[in-house]
C-alpha cells in the first residue's frame, strides 16, 4: 500500500493540462460447483468456487489519465477484489506514453512503465477488461495472471487508410525485466478462467495455499536480464485485424531466488490473434497461443510445453450483446526432477448476455462450465477430472 501512495503522490504532483478520472463498481451473484478455486488454495479453474458463492464483490476500478503536455499521458489503472489480498486497492498498470504528433503516414508511441503487452484482442476496454464476456479467455486470464511489461516499449504503425490504402500496419517492440517468476502458475495449476488481474504489488494463490501466503508473479528480477517482446499488427479496411507478437523474458532457469524459494523461469511463447468485425452487428475473435517454460539447477532443467486457443462470437443489437466462447487448453511436462509429470487438458464453453441499461449502468447474466484433467489435483487428494459449472448475474457502473 505504501508503494501505491507513494505512486499517487507522484501523480497529484504532476503539472497537467487535462484530468480524467473514472471508477467501476462490479456487483455479482455467483452460483459456482466445482473443485475449490485456484484463488482459494486449490487447483479448480474458476475464481469462485461453491464455498465462496453467493453475493460477491466483482471489482472495484479506479483509473486516471493526465496530459502532461499535447504529446504525452500519464495512466494509472487500480483495482479492489475484496479477496484478502496484500493491498486492499493496488495497481495494475501505471505508465507514461509519448505520442508526438505525426509528420507523415508513419506514428510513433514509447510507453514506460508498467502495463500489459499488445496480446489480446478480447481485452478492449479501460482497465483492461472485455466487452464480451465477465471472465476472460484462458490464454488472456493467463496473461492477466502472470504478465506484465515492466519496462519500455515503442510502437511505429503506417497509417496507410489515410492515403487510400486498405491496410495500416503497426510494429511493436519492448524491453523490460521483473517477470522472471512468469511461467509458474501455467506450469503447476495450469490454464484457468476467470477475470481477476494480479494487481502489482499484490499476490496469488498457489496450489495448497490461500492468497496471503502466495508469491508474487512478476514483480521480481532473479537474473538480472532483459526479457524482449516483438509484434506485428495488420488492419484491413477496418473489417479485420490481425496481431502477432514473439514473447521471451530471457530467464535464466538455474538462477535461485531463495526469497521466494524458486528460480527464474524461462518463459517463451508466441500469439496469433484475428478480429473481424464484418458489420455493426457482428464480432468474431479466434487466438492461439503456444510456448513453453524451463527452470531448475539441474541440468536439463524441469521444461513444461503449453497451448490454448479459443473462439468467440459476438452479436450486439440497441442494448443487447450475447456473447458465446470455445477455449481450448494443454499443458504438459516433458522434463522432471519432481516425483512425477504434471498435466492439464480441457476445454471451456462461456455464454454471456449483457444488458445496457443506460449510460451508467448495465446487467450481466454468464454461464461458464470447464471441463479438465490436471495431473497436479492428486497432490491434494482430489480427483484429476473436473467437471466446473458458475453462474454469474452481475450489475455494474461506470463513472
Amino acid at each position: 500500500m505504501g508503494r501505491l501512495l507513494i505512486a499517487l503522490g507522484l501523480l497529484a504532483s504532476l503539472p497537467v493540462a487535462a484530468h480524467d478520472f473514472d471508477f467501476s463498481a462490479d456487483l455479482r451473484l455467483v452460483g459456482a460447483s466445482g473443485q475449490t478455486s485456484w484463488l482459494n488454495g486449490g487447483l479448480g479453474k474458476l475464481r469462485f468456487d461453491e464455498d465462496h458463492d453467493g453475493l460477491r464483490l466483482g471489482q472495484l476500478r479506479f483509473a486516471y489519465r493526465g496530459n502532461p503536455t499535447e504529446t504525452l499521458r500519464f495512466t494509472a489503472e487500480a483495482f479492489a477484489y475484496g479477496d484478502d489480498d496484500v493491498n486492499a486497492v493496488d495497481l495494475t498498470e501505471i505508465f507514461l506514453s509519448w505520442r508526438p504528433v505525426p509528420q507523415s503516414l508513419w506514428r510513433s508511441e514509447v510507453k514506460l512503465g508498467a502495463f500489459y503487452a499488445p496480446i489480446s484482442l478480447e481485452n478492449r476496454m479501460r482497465g483492461w477488461r472485455s466487452p464480451y464476456s465477465l471472465n476472460f479467455s484462458a490464454i488472456n486470464s493467463w496473461v492477466g495472471e502472470e504478465l506484465r511489461t515492466i519496462g519500455l516499449e515503442y510502437n511505429l504503425d503506417w497509417l496507410g487508410q489515410q492515403q487510400g490504402s486498405p491496410f495500416n500496419v503497426g510494429f511493436t517492440a519492448a524491453a523490460y525485466g521483473w517477470n522472471d517468476p512468469a511461467g509458474i502458475i501455467v506450469a503447476m495449476r495450469g490454464w484457468a478462467v476467470h477475470d481477476r488481474q494480479t494487481t502489482l504489488f499484490g499476490k496469488v494463490g498457489q496450489p495448497g495455499q490461500g492468497v496471503i501466503d502466495g508469491r508474487t508473479l512478476f514483480y521480481d528480477d532473479i537474473d538480472g536480464k532483459v526479457g524482449y517482446y516483438a509484434g506485428l499488427t495488420a488492419t484491413w479496411r477496418g473489417v479485420l485485424e490481425f496481431r502477432a507478437l514473439r514473447y521471451d523474458n530471457h530467464g535464466d532457469p538455474t538462477a535461485e531466488a531463495p526469497a521466494i524459494d524458486d528460480y527464474a523461469w524461462h518463459t517463451v511463447f508466441d500469439s496469433y490473434g484475428l478480429r473481424w468485425t464484418p458489420g455493426d452487428q457482428w464480432t468474431v475473435i479466434a487466438q492461439v497461443l503456444t510456448g513453453n517454460t524451463a527452470a531448475g539447477d539441474v541440468p536439463p532443467p524441469n521444461y513444461w510445453r503449453f497451448d490454448s486457443w479459443f473462439v468467440l462470437g459476438s452479436w450486439q443489437r440497441g442494448k443487447h450483446r450475447l456473447t458465446l466462447r470455445y477455449d481450448d487448453f494443454s499443458m504438459r511436462q516433458l522434463v522432471s526432477h519432481f516425483p512425477g509429470y504434471n498435466r492439464d487438458n480441457g476445454q471451456a464453453v462461456t455464454a454471456a448476455w449483457l444488458l445496457q441499461i443506460n449510460d451508467r449502468w448495465s446487467a450481466v447474466i454468464e454461464g461458464l462450465r470447464i471441463d479438465s484433467e490436471l495431473a497436479a489435483r492428486r497432490r491434494l487428494g482430489a480427483p484429476v477430472a473436473a467437471e466446473e459449472q458458475q453462474w454469474q448475474l452481475a450489475l455494474r457502473y461506470d463513472l
